[in-house]
């Protein structure tokens, strides 16, 4: 019975949808048993749920022709009922990972495992503060705690930082069970963890650079002051790969599973036909913005065709690039999601096989010229800032599966770095404020890919003004969610009582990074 369940496990390491505790045969099941699923569930969440909320909120994704919408992302009608996995999906994955930490008395030896789990558990614990602000935390997780209290977010931060030393201390240990196959990211490397690890506490850092918070400002100082000492984070794109493959959906690559073709190949999934390009980015990328914040006047973005694909040729506007403004419904074709993106180039089953990512180079590279340019860390912000860049360029030029240069020709970023250079808002001599050119090449790389970050970015620095959606009465976007329905009713002593008002104000229930 063990040995068919240690085969069932490997099998279905893509499905491992509720607490791991509950299953009768827990205690014999080993941290190594229990990694791959729990990273898979991550990165499913990240590609999915946290992406789709961020590139909506952020103007990357809108409607496409023939669409209409109520969501609250366009219409800023926000109730307990708007996206309620972003807080209950963080939670369960964020659990699957808390399951492994509860094996460290019956499988002590196992340092690394717990290690990559503490990283984990906190970047879900992070959004979690950053899109609700007081959460549960000290009794989160456990069993004999069914309606856990919910803790002030500004005393859960400076534990988290607490759980990546912990983490560090894991990672580093001279001895334990090596990672095998189970580690589907960095394939057993802990010096490759321990500079995701740093870059996971820089952003956490940056995430403290608007908090006026006594105590928040000292730790970022203390924290920002040890990680200059290293100066030792991610140097490549960031994967994930637990062996997809074409067998049946749910074994392909995310992206493709959401956003290709249907577990048939014999249509595209609704996803793929609702979501298409915002105007503001299209604007961006089509050289066509111009403002006080960004001027793009002229300069076509080489990476727009990797981006989003032109409407549909013959069609109104064909061999153009389409965004849809917020808040209409478009009659006329909008430029969908591009094959680049969705991994459908040269055959449908490069799509399937192709890896996700996780964190991509220009995202570390971005994070540190940030940190620099304020003063957190050491270094050159303009270098950094240009390396990130080129990072983006070459992360949309990047072969995989059966692809050759003849599909995928490589992006020349020379002429583009030039360009931009004189230009408020994108390159680095022409932009006045230099965190505003910072933030919105980040948010040009990270665009479809790692949406969640646009919108934290934009709601802690501003950065990039995007318009409001047509037709909304708020001043503002919202600075938080409202708990979903399933914590008012069954953890109704302890969750908040959040109104509709109140997130668009701030206040003690807005998020410690904005406070």
């Amino acid at each position: 019975m063990f040995a068919l369940f240690l085969f069932t496990s490997c099998e279905n390491y893509l499905d491992v949808n509720e607490k791991q505790s509950n299953n009768a045969n827990f205690d014999a099941i080993a941290p190594n048993q229990m990694l791959a699923g729990a990273l898979n569930n991550y990165t499913n969440h990240q590609l999915n749920s946290l992406s789709t909320y961020g590139n909506r909120m952020t103007y990357v994704w809108g409607l496409n022709s023939g669409f209409t919408s109520n969501d609250p992302a366009w219409t800023y009608t926000f109730d307990s009922n708007s996206y309620p996995t972003l807080f209950e999906s963080t939670y369960l994955f964020a659990d699957n990972f808390q399951d492994i930490l509860d094996k460290q008395d019956k499988f002590p030896d196992y340092k690394y495992h717990f290690g990559i789990a503490k990283i984990f558990k906190v970047m879900l614990m992070d959004y979690a503060t950053a899109l609700y602000g007081d959460v549960p935390y000290t009794e989160a997780f456990k069993n004999n705690i069914p309606a856990p209290k919910y803790d002030d977010d500004k005393v859960i931060i400076p534990a988290l930082f607490k759980e990546l030393d912990e983490a560090r201390a894991f990672l580093s240990a001279a001895d334990g069970v090596e990672l095998g196959s189970e580690d589907i990211i960095f394939h057993g490397d802990t010096a490759e963890w321990l500079k995701f690890l740093n870059t996971v506490e820089l952003k956490l850092v940056l995430r403290l650079s608007k908090t006026t918070d006594a105590t928040l400002v000292a730790l970022r100082t203390a924290r920002a002051a040890q990680l200059n000492a290293a100066q030792n984070f991610v140097t490549a794109d960031v994967t994930c790969n637990p062996g997809y493959n074409s067998s049946d959906n749910s074994k392909r690559s995310p992206l493709y599973r959401f956003y290709g073709l249907n577990e048939a190949l014999s249509d595209w999934t609704s996803a793929n036909r609702a979501n298409a390009g915002g105007k503001f980015i299209i604007d961006i990328l089509n050289g066509t913005l111009n403002n006080t914040d960004i001027n793009s006047t002229g300069i076509v973005d080489p990476r727009r065709a990797r981006m989003f694909a032109a409407v549909v040729a013959g069609g109104p506007g064909a061999g153009t690039w389409v965004g849809n403004e917020l808040g209409l419904f478009p009659v006329d074709p909008i430029s969908r999601m591009s094959t680049f993106y969705i991994g459908r180039i040269g055959s449908d089953e490069n799509g399937m096989i192709r890896d996700a990512y996780v964190m991509q180079l220009a995202e570390s590279k971005f994070l540190q010229a940030e940190a620099m340019q304020r003063g957190y860390i050491s270094g050159n912000a303009q270098t950094a800032f240009n390396e990130g860049i080129l990072a983006s360029m070459a992360f949309n030029s990047k072969l995989w599966g059966t692809n050759t240069t003849t599909q995928i020709p490589a992006l020349n970023p020379t002429a583009y770095i030039t360009a931009i250079d004189s230009r408020n808002g994108l390159g680095w001599t022409g932009s006045s404020d230099k965190i505003n050119a910072i933030i919105t090449q980040k948010y040009l790389a990270l665009a479809q890919w790692h949406g969640i970050e646009l919108y934290i970015d934009q709601q802690r620095t501003g950065y990039p003004k995007t318009p409001l959606p047509v037709g909304v009465i708020q001043t503002n976007a919202p600075n938080r969610l409202i708990y979903p329905t399933s914590e008012y009713s069954s953890n109704s002593a302890n969750v908040p009582n959040v109104s509709g008002a109140e997130i668009f104000t701030v206040n003690a229930k807005t998020p410690y990074y904005l406070q």
